[in-house]
Parts: structure tokens; sequence; C-alpha cells
């Protein structure tokens, strides 16, 4: 969890702040590299986590508490004043029930494919 907070304060702090944010003043939709850059880190610290998981209660909690900690930091940052989150203040219950389900399927997802592959892996190297 402290890999996902480290990780999204650099998605906010740099890559929204300094290179999503610019790229809104010259163009109404910025580039979809620059989306990866803003969402790819944190996929890629849940498959490294998830490498390891071989249950799917372990899988649910992990994708539950990297959802919560994820929800709860960008309500840090609306009440904190921060471009691009002031708007959930306006009704945070809405906004929380809205974006940590689909954030939960999502790392649900990475998690699944990241145990699945160290088990693959697993059966790889028995046989050889």
């Amino acid at each position: 969890m402290v890999g996902l907070l480290v990780t999204l304060a650099l998605e906010h702090f740099f890559v929204y702040k300094q290179i999503i944010l610019p790229a809104l003043e010259i163009t109404a939709e910025p580039p979809l590299w620059m989306w990866g850059a803003l969402f790819v880190p944190e996929l890629v610290v849940f498959f490294a986590s998830g490498w390891r998981l071989r249950t799917w209660p372990s899988v649910v909690a992990y994708a539950a508490a990297g959802a919560t900690l994820r929800e709860g930091f960008h309500y840090l940052l609306a009440r904190a004043g921060e471009p691009g989150h002031i708007d959930a203040l306006k009704d945070p219950f809405s906004d929380f029930a809205v974006k940590w389900p689909t954030i939960l399927v999502a790392y649900v997802l990475v998690l699944a494919l990241a145990g699945w592959s160290g088990r693959h892996e697993g059966r790889l190297i028995a046989g050889a």
C-alpha cells in the first residue's frame, strides 16, 4: 500500500499537474499517452504486488484496500483544493459510490491476472 500511495502522489503531482494540466491549456483533449502515463504506474504496482497472490479472497482484499486508499487519497486532494478533484466535494458519497466499485473491479482484474501469471510461471519452471 505504501508503493501505491507513492505512485498516486507521483501520478498527481508530476504527471497530472506538470504534464496533463499544461496540455489542457493548449488542447481540449491531451494525447492518449498522457492518460496512460497517469494510470499505468498504479496498475504496474498492483501487478507486481499481485504476483504471489493465490486465492480469490486475497485478491479481493488487496483490491478493496487499494481502491479505498486511492479514493481516500483523491478525497484528500479535493479537500486540499487540488485541480481536477474539487468536484468530488459536491457530493463525496456519490462520487465514492460510483468510483470505488469501478476501481475495485479494475484492481481485481489486474491482481487476478498477476496471480495467474505467477502460478503459470511456477508451472513453467517446474516443468523445465
